[in-house]
């Protein structure tokens, strides 16, 4: 089985696809940049020049029809996303769509031009998938009248041991508005005048890094918090292990997989006020729901850590490790190709 894996050059990508390969499953790539550790086909549609879509479009056609994958699996509801599914449906490819939280949930309310652009792609997908009740209503609202078939299912991960763990708050989410990171350190700078031992580590990038660094040194705690980098799936499984607190506060997501991860690898985790968040933890007994009122670093020192972690780690077992998904990803491949 020949799939065409489309996507941002992501982590979840990467591992996602390389357990799919192990099963077997012919993987090839497309993406606007290089997925790191594969060879990739590169259409980029970020010019603002409507010609140079045009052009790239033909070609995306061109190479759909010369390399003819049995599916193509797109990853994200985004701007690549709507001229690969467009050129799916030209050639007669069918098309398994993954959306991965903010891509249905917050891009179609920033104009109607962004709602139609998403509400194509899901129109055109044979098959959607998605991680959180949430996301499946909204897929269902832009997809109605229309109903498309809509799979609950995980990413996966591969579970994480925890080591010794250290006074340390671990952050790898992307630096940009979405999730919040100032709003970690400005927590962390309250939380540290009372907790000087406590250190905080910080993965990712993103447009914000350099703010993000100045912020920390604004609030006089740059020498407690380590800027890391981007991480491989190796580097963050070590801060994983070590880390005590795991905070992850996005405006808006799904079941995010380093959420997971984390959980995975006994982390108490402080995560946003959101609908997934609320599905699955108790405040104060699974972890910590960031409220304006509190410090939530302070309200994680109160949990009862061996309830909290035995809690997390027996719920994450019981649904999301990757040699459970990946084998419902392929029957869904199996059921659309028959």
């Amino acid at each position: 089985m020949k799939v065409l894996q489309v996507g941002p050059n992501s982590i979840h990508v990467r591992l996602f696809s390389k357990a799919m390969i192990e099963h077997g499953i012919d993987c090839s790539f497309l993406a606007e940049e290089k997925i790191e550790g594969y060879l990739t086909q590169i259409f980029s549609f970020r010019s603002s020049n409507p010609l140079n879509w045009l052009a790239n479009y033909q070609q995306l056609k061109t190479f759909l029809k010369n390399t003819r994958p049995h599916l193509v699996h797109i990853h994200q509801v985004n701007r690549l996303a709507v001229f690969v599914v467009r050129a799916c449906r030209k050639v007669n490819i069918p098309v398994v769509v993954t959306a991965w939280g903010s891509d249905v949930l917050l891009v179609p309310n920033k104009s109607r031009l962004n709602k139609f652009l998403v509400k194509s792609v899901l129109k055109n997908a044979a098959v959607i998938t998605a991680d959180a009740d949430s996301m499946i209503e909204a897929i269902n609202n832009l997809t109605a009248p229309e109903k498309k078939e809509v799979h609950s299912i995980q990413y996966g991960i591969d579970p994480i041991s925890a080591a010794n763990k250290e006074n340390l708050i671990f952050s790898n989410r992307l630096h940009s508005a979405l999730y919040n990171i100032d709003k970690v350190i400005t927590d962390f700078a309250a939380f540290h005048k009372t907790h000087s031992e406590w250190k905080l580590v910080v993965g990712g990038v993103g447009d914000q890094t350099e703010k993000l660094k100045e912020l920390a040194v604004k609030s006089g705690v740059d020498e407690s918090v380590d800027f890391v980098g981007w991480l491989t799936a190796e580097q963050n499984a070590h801060w994983y292990s070590r880390a005590k607190i795991y905070v992850s506060i996005p405006e808006s997501d799904g079941m995010s997989v380093s959420v997971l991860e984390a959980l995975s690898a006994d982390c108490i985790p402080v995560c946003s006020d959101i609908d997934v968040t609320n599905s699955w933890l108790k405040d104060g007994v699974n972890g910590v729901i960031r409220k304006s009122t509190k410090n939530p670093f302070e309200e994680a020192l109160t949990i009862n850590i061996n309830q909290c972690t035995k809690q997390n780690r027996e719920w994450v077992s019981s649904f999301a490790y990757r040699s459970a998904t990946i084998p419902r990803f392929i029957a869904i491949y199996k059921k659309l190709l028959a």
